[in-house]
């Protein structure tokens, strides 16, 4: 008695022998159609969106050094590997020649659709708190101002800025100091409360205007005053370190809590102030004092690298 299989391929497994008595639905013989083949990719979950089924793919075996088969995604797997943070895609390749053989292993390139070219900087620009990020743009001689961004993707080296920087904007790309904690980012100044004007600050008197409340972040620091803006209430500092949020010294404009504080302010004046942080990236002198005409340790100035437009895509 003769049985004929339903499809042509190669034997890859032969259980039947001479003699053996079998059951109906036992196997005798696996028949494998290797005309076709399936390579199985782990795809990192940070990149999975950019995968679409009836995609091309590239891939390439180390057994075939400079050859590359085409391929398509067949299936994105709706499950995810939560110890290698990995996505199973089902990629299909024609094998005419019979080349590929189940179990090798394969590099498989999945090409990013064309997009719109954006500003990206290197990813030691970004200052990632856990909650946002911050990238530091430079204003001038020892001027910095802090932006939150929304990154896009991202390669080893750079990183895309959908929103926050311009291109051409200078980043600070090295520093000697990080802001890792969003405690670092964002003073609690919620509870402000008025405790009346202060009058001119004169031989040590201290200034106020509004005091944190009770758990607030206040800062201190000194500097010398190298600019006072009327119309805009605000006032530009030379200041040494800030400990507190482990800042360098810098150049760097305050507006002023209230503008009974610029009574005594003048380019020159030395004074030790009070600050907080009154919405992200707003600092706010709230209290100062004048010092002895003394100069603080201006330090040196950060690293810096420009913005450039690009983008980066992603190799599996």
């Amino acid at each position: 008695m003769s049985f004929r299989s339903p499809v042509a391929g190669v034997v890859s497994e032969k259980k039947a022998l001479q003699g053996m008595r079998f059951m109906p639905g036992e196997t005798l013989y696996q028949v494998t159609d290797l005309s076709s083949v399936w390579v199985i990719a782990d795809v990192f979950e940070q990149d999975i969106g950019h995968v679409r089924s009836g995609g091309k793919a590239t891939v390439t075996i180390n057994a075939y050094p400079g050859r590359r088969f085409a391929g398509v995604v067949a299936y994105v797997y709706p499950t995810l590997n939560a110890e290698t943070r990995t996505v199973p895609v089902r990629i299909e390749l024609a094998n005419p020649e019979l080349l590929l053989k189940p179990a090798m292993f394969a590099q498989v390139e999945l090409p990013l659709a064309a997009r719109v070219a954006v500003p990206s900087v290197p990813v030691s620009a970004v200052i990632d708190s856990g909650t946002r990020q911050i990238v530091l743009i430079r204003q001038g001689e020892g001027r910095f101002e802090p932006r939150e961004v929304r990154l896009g993707a991202r390669s080893d080296e750079y990183v895309e800025i959908l929103a926050g920087v311009r291109e051409g904007e200078q980043v600070v790309v090295a520093a000697n100091f990080l802001i890792d904690a969003e405690s670092n980012l964002r003073a609690a100044v919620s509870g402000l409360s008025a405790s009346g004007d202060g009058a001119a600050s004169q031989g040590g008197e201290r200034n106020e205007s509004m005091r944190p409340a009770a758990g607030a972040a206040a800062h201190r620091g000194e500097g010398t005053v190298t600019g006072v803006d009327v119309q805009a209430n605000t006032v530009t500092l030379r200041h040494g370190p800030i400990d507190s949020l482990k800042w360098p010294p810098m150049t760097m404009p305050f507006k002023l809590a209230n503008r009974s504080l610029l009574q005594g302010l003048q380019p020159g004046s030395m004074i030790g102030f009070e600050f907080v942080e009154r919405q992200p990236g707003e600092w706010v002198i709230t209290a100062y004092r004048a010092l002895p005409a003394a100069a603080p340790d201006t330090g040196a100035a950060a690293a810096a690298g420009n913005a450039h437009a690009g983008h980066s895509h992603a190799n599996h």
